[in-house]
């Protein structure tokens, strides 16, 4: 109704009012002014209704105000705290309006982020997106989305969705934007990529398949390795792959034990598309619905066709020789243990040949390995021809075979027969030419045999016997054999009571180290001490290095017992530090090649040392000419760290070896330890006088310190101190003894040398 509609009804209403007051006093009378009070009276009346109608509209628009007030306030409640976040942003990015979800989602007050450029809080990777994007809302004046990434000083890039919807406004364009978090559904969406990535990409082949065993999803791999394509396999059953090498229970018993314990694994033989079979290694797994009836079954599986071959190839690097094809040690061992168990089992003679080609390496070296392997080829061919099927050949390395001889009987006389017949149908067959690569060669074989169990039923001592008395027969003219003799035996036994008696020695602690003192022949004091080891063998006494040292060095048993030297010498020598005091500057301890060649020789110098808390120069090693010329790279190597690390370096028995001037000049050598083979004759020999007279010369010209071993008598000290040698160890001053003698020895030296002083003044 509009407003002169309303003020008519008004009117109108008043005049009504007023026809009920009738008038009809002198005012009745009085026409105009009848008329006025008419007028007036319907003017106050109409000004009263508009009164109450304006009270009327105010208390409505009140009661308006009230409830359009509550909503905006239940609006504003709503909007802050809405589960995603709001913004508003002008055509500048810069924010109008935001709500308390996407501030607390930021870590920022609502206040401080109005005004604030929207972009501030996107990731800068998505700058761009956004800015195309928001000119596209713009332009489009169209709803639409994007996804994108917000983040703060304090908070982590997070991905959200923007639901954009632009708005005309009397101040100019403004975006709406909802902004809900997707991070948990970017994750997840990763995940799923990442699962199927690895599905597809994953080297085995991965079979899904329903409860029926129908195929429902194959990856790559499969594809691979099967050749059958995707579309091929999909809606097929698992059936397709059979290869007809298992029956039906096979694949019976594997579904069953699927089905009870959700799980399977083994090695199977599948068909590929082109009919060809390969053995397979094949996990299945169960996938269960809710109420544990199967949803899917899972196979992974690898094609293990090279697996297996190389597994092959290993045991037969393992267990034979790659060269010649025949068993190496190891499976030789085996059948060595087994033979040896039959015969006692059986009452049976047996006999292992331990061969060797004579003159080998003079073909290796003149004709070249090439040769030397083929001729190795040719032998093992034709040590086949000439013994059982039943019988073993071996090769242990280089041109060395073993033969055994298994079963010969119960006759001790027969079965050694048959081993003569066996070793000269061997020498016979071996000593036919051999032709390679345009090269005829005629070799010979020197063997030696040992029968079981009779002479030995011990592995070791059957090759140890067996190599004995092949050497024999290198040394009485080669191209023959012979059988282990008495004598022969008591040698081996000899040496495998020492051998034994060493590993007892090391485990009691039976060994003790003597010490010869090295006098300076300027100054007459003892300024070092060569340490010597002595094996002190219960109820024998002692046992000297010559008796026991080359069966160490044989059995490897040098490696822990220059070990042991090592550490009672730097014990000694932490004694005297502990006490502070210290009566001998160095003590030398002898390096075996065996020792010196371990790979780890330096870092045990190093524990050792570092155990014992010693100083280098406290501690002097002697090597013999044979360690510098083994391995030369490797050993200056060595020898060079030993010198970093301040030890002194000594060559032992100089003259008797290999002596070259090369390795005085280019390795780092303290000292020279002229061999006492010199000194012995050398008031005698005029060549061993000039020999020492000569070492001496070049030690000085090279800066070296020269030591002169053996110095028994005064004629020989003389000589040494007139030609100028450094200092001296021998019998002249002490023989090797016990430190505490020693100690005792050269105190009382000393007090003789004063007295000397003494009566002389």
């Amino acid at each position: 109704m509009s407003t002169s509609d309303k003020f008519s009804e008004l009117r109108k209403k008043a005049e009504d009012i007023l026809k009920l007051f009738n008038h009809v006093d002198t005012v009745a009378n009085n026409t105009d002014l009848a008329k006025l009070l008419h007028e007036l009276d319907t003017y106050r009346i109409e000004l009263e209704l508009q009164n109450e109608e304006l009270q009327l509209t105010n208390a409505e628009l009140n009661s308006l105000q009230d409830e359009l007030e509550e909503e905006i306030s239940v609006h504003f409640r709503h909007y802050d705290i809405a589960p995603v976040g709001y913004v508003t942003i002008d055509v500048y990015k810069n924010i109008l309006e935001v709500n308390q979800t996407l501030a607390g989602k930021l870590g920022l007050n609502k206040d401080a982020l109005v005004g604030r450029p929207f972009t501030s809080l996107i990731f800068a990777d998505d700058q761009d997106n956004f800015y195309f994007f928001c000119n596209k809302v713009i332009k489009d004046k169209k709803t639409d989305t994007c996804e994108l990434r917000l983040y703060t000083k304090t908070i982590s890039p997070f991905w959200v969705k923007l639901d954009c919807a632009p708005e005309h406004h009397n101040k100019g364009m403004r975006i709406h934007m909802a902004i809900s978090d997707i991070s948990n559904l970017k994750a997840l969406e990763q995940d799923l990529t990442l699962s199927a990535s690895v599905l597809d990409e994953c080297g085995e082949m991965i079979i899904v398949t329903d409860p029926d065993y129908n195929i429902i999803k194959v990856n790559k791999a499969f594809v691979h390795t099967t050749g059958f394509s995707k579309a091929e396999t999909l809606g097929k059953n698992y059936s397709i792959l059979q290869s007809g090498k298992h029956n039906e229970q096979f694949y019976q018993e594997m579904w069953t034990s699927l089905k009870i314990n959700k799980n399977w694994q083994g090695e199977i033989w599948n068909k590929r598309k082109n009919g060809e079979i390969y053995p397979a290694w094949i996990s299945l797994t169960t996938i269960s619905n809710p109420d544990g009836s199967p949803a899917y079954f899972i196979s992974v599986s690898s094609d293990i066709t090279q697996r297996k071959k190389d597994a092959e190839h290993i045991h037969f690097m393992a267990y034979y020789d790659p060269l010649t094809g025949l068993p190496n040690r190891i499976l030789l061992q085996d059948r060595l243990k087994q033979a040896l168990v039959q015969a006692h089992r059986n009452r049976q003679h047996g006999a292992v040949f331990i061969l060797d080609i004579d003159h080998f390496k003079v073909i290796n070296d003149s004709l070249g390995h090439l040769i030397g392997d083929e001729l190795l080829q040719e032998v093992a061919k034709r040590l086949s021809d000439c013994i059982r099927e039943e019988d073993t050949i071996s090769r242990l390395g280089g041109d060395e075979f073993v033969v055994l001889l298994a079963d010969l009987g119960e006759d001790k006389k027969n079965a050694i027969s048959h081993a003569s017949s066996v070793a000269e149908k061997i020498i016979h067959t071996i000593s036919e030419p051999i032709v390679t690569q345009e090269n005829k060669l005629q070799i010979t074989v020197s063997i030696g045999i040992v029968m079981f169990p009779d002479d030995t039923d011990q592995i070791i001592d059957l090759m140890k016997l067996a190599d004995n008395a092949m050497y024999k027969v290198k040394q009485s003219g080669r191209n023959n054999y012979k059988f282990v003799t008495p004598s022969l035996q008591k040698e081996a036994d000899e040496r495998l009571s020492v051998q034994h008696g060493l590993h007892d020695a090391l485990k009691r602690n039976h060994f003790e180290l003597y010490y010869q003192p090295q006098i300076n022949f300027i100054t007459q004091a003892v300024s070092g001490a060569e340490a010597l080891i002595r094996w002190q063998k219960p109820n024998s006494g002692v046992v000297y290095p010559d008796d026991f040292i080359t069966i160490s060095e044989e059995s490897g048993l040098i490696v822990p017992i220059g070990t042991w030297v090592l550490e009672e010498a730097c014990r000694q020598i932490s004694s005297w530090n502990t006490h502070k005091k210290q009566p001998i500057s160095f003590i030398s301890v002898n390096m075996s090649v065996r020792q010196f060649q371990q790979k780890n020789f330096i870092s045990e110098m190093q524990r050792i040392m570092l155990n014992h808390n010693i100083q280098p120069q406290q501690l002097e090693l002697e090597l013999t000419e044979s360690i510098l010329i083994h391995n030369l790279d490797e050993t200056k190597r060595k020898l060079f760290e030993l010198r970093e690390m301040g030890i002194r370096l000594a060559i032992d028995d100089f003259g008797t070896g290999y002596s070259s001037l090369q390795y005085l000049k280019n390795l780092p050598i303290d000292v020279i330890k002229i061999d006492q083979s010199f000194i012995n004759d050398i008031t005698l020999d005029v060549n061993d006088r000039a020999i020492v007279q000569t070492i001496i010369s070049l030690a000085k010209n090279l800066n070296l310190w020269v030591v002169a071993e053996g110095v028994v008598n005064q004629e020989q000290y003389d000589f040494l101190k007139e030609k100028g040698c450094d200092s001296y160890q021998g019998y002249y001053y002490s023989k090797p003894i016990p430190m505490a003698e020693l100690l005792s020895v050269i105190e009382h030296k000393k007090n003789e040398l004063l007295a000397g002083i003494n009566i002389k003044n």
